[in-house]
């Protein structure tokens, strides 16, 4: 199964028992709970640049 590579973006590799991530392009390795969490925090991340600045609110 495909999965994008936090680091180079990407295609990194998760393996069958989805236990864990790995990139053949950057060397980037992690377990997958700790691959979820570095994905949310970027995607929390790309949400704050896109929240205007709304004096007011």
């Amino acid at each position: 199964m495909d999965a994008k590579c936090p680091r180079c973006e990407k295609v990194a590799i998760l393996d069958d028992e989805m236990k864990s991530v790995k990139c053949p392009h950057c060397n980037f390795e992690s377990d997958y709970e700790n691959y979820l969490e570095i994905m949310k925090d970027q995607a929390i991340n790309m949400t704050a640049d896109y929240i205007p600045d709304r004096p007011g609110f």
